[in-house]
């Protein structure tokens, strides 16, 4: 998303947004004011669900596949307070003076009345400032909470790139600043390609491991090398990077997916009405026949609404075990879990995360050769997550057993 924002009253004043999936989510949003934007090239322009009294005036669309998206859901989670207390119709819209270019469609509004969509115009596609778009008014209402009085952010190279540039990896969102090697596309076809990412400089392979075959020893940045693995679940390969200035650095991809088994038993629990489950009970729930028992190559789930049909919304366990066999090597179990889970090896607690948490990593070290696993996950309501993997090197977290 471009902007986003949920549950508020704000003012989105000369932005400029292009190549998201939203321009502006505002889920929620009430009494705010979207005036002299720039929208290119969006799946959807602006969107708002139970959004109430909001004014959409003098913004410019073009190439956006929805320009704006109004609508209310029929359901809402059971678990947020606030359409609990609140009234979250989708309502009181002014959607004036707005040019729409080239968009599939302008607006798709849905359950929401009443609304004025007085002065809009569609043409051709144009040039887009949005200083210009913003009435003088808006601005000198504005002025005195912007730097400087200045009305226009710098625009640095990066932020000229295409969507496809978002890149999020193990530790946040990509700049574009220092060398990366990322594959060119979500599969995970053999050989894989990957494309050397990053400021202008040329590259050479230094090092690789479990790796049959590379397309090129060196290259530039922009290439793409095409790795064929030998190992498809253990392998990586190290660049070295060279800089227009003589700067240099390493950088690398891998993967290392041990292969596992899980066999994952499902329960519900008994009250349905509990916030918690202690050990006992969690015991005794799997003393009783499964909801569900699956098969997994990898324990990783993540949703709002399970994708999984048997299972409820909310007050359910898992019970997962699996073995494993790892090589000489120096390795960390790591789960990440919202809302509970505990982690024996071996027998003997490693994770004990079993206060009801949000989104949340845990780490312990795993000694070589093998060894047999067993998790247990608790659900209570909301969202769900449960990830569990073995990864190279060390780290530690709160929630590991033991010293830290």
């Amino acid at each position: 998303n471009g902007m986003e924002a949920t549950f508020s009253r704000n003012d989105f004043i000369g932005n400029r947004i292009v190549g998201s999936d939203h321009g502006l989510w505002g889920g929620y949003s009430f009494d705010s004011r979207v005036i002299g934007n720039c929208f290119a090239r969006n799946r959807i322009g602006i969107a708002i669900e139970h959004g109430q009294s909001n004014t959409i005036t003098a913004n410019h669309f073009d190439g956006d596949s929805t320009g704006i998206s109004l609508w209310a859901s029929p359901i809402e989670p059971s678990d947020w307070g606030y359409p609990k207390h609140r009234d979250t119709k989708s309502r009181d819209y002014r959607i004036t003076g707005n040019r729409f270019a080239t968009a599939k469609e302008t607006m798709k509004i849905l359950d929401t009345a009443p609304l004025d969509t007085s002065g809009n115009v569609s043409g051709p596609s144009a040039s887009c400032d949005p200083a210009s778009l913003v009435p003088a008014d808006v601005w000198a209402s504005i002025a005195s909470r912007l730097p400087s009085g200045r009305h226009t952010a710098p625009i640095t190279p990066a932020a000229q790139l295409d969507r496809s540039a978002i890149i999020v990896d193990e530790w946040g969102p990509y700049d574009w600043r220092a060398p990366m090697l990322w594959p060119v596309d979500s599969t995970r076809a053999v050989p894989l390609r990957l494309r050397a990412l990053g400021p202008a400089g040329t590259w050479r392979v230094v090092e690789h491991r479990g790796v049959a075959g590379l397309s090129s020893p060196s290259g530039r940045i922009g290439d793409t090398l095409s790795v064929t693995p030998s190992a498809v679940n253990d392998w990586n390969v190290t660049l070295e990077y060279r800089g227009a200035k003589g700067a240099s650095s390493r950088f690398s991809y891998g993967r290392f997916q041990p292969p596992m088994d899980w066999t994952v038993r499902f329960f519900r629990w008994r009250d349905t009405t509990a916030k918690v489950i202690s050990a006992q009970e969690f015991a005794s729930l799997t003393q009783a026949a499964p909801l569900l028992v699956k098969h997994e190559s990898r324990l990783d789930y993540m949703w709002y609404r399970p994708s999984i049909r048997e299972l409820p919304q909310s007050r359910w366990v898992a019970e997962a075990t699996s073995a494993i066999e790892l090589p000489a090597g120096v390795y960390t179990l790591r789960t990440i879990s919202d809302d509970a889970v505990r982690v024996f090896v071996d027998g003997r607690l490693a994770i004990d995360d079993w206060t009801p948490h949000e989104s949340a990593v845990d780490n312990v070290p795993l000694s070589p050769g093998r060894h047999t696993l067993r998790v247990e996950y608790a659900q209570v309501d909301g969202w769900s997550e449960l990830r569990v993997q073995v990864v190279r090197g060390m780290q530690r977290s709160t929630g590991s057993a033991g010293p830290h």
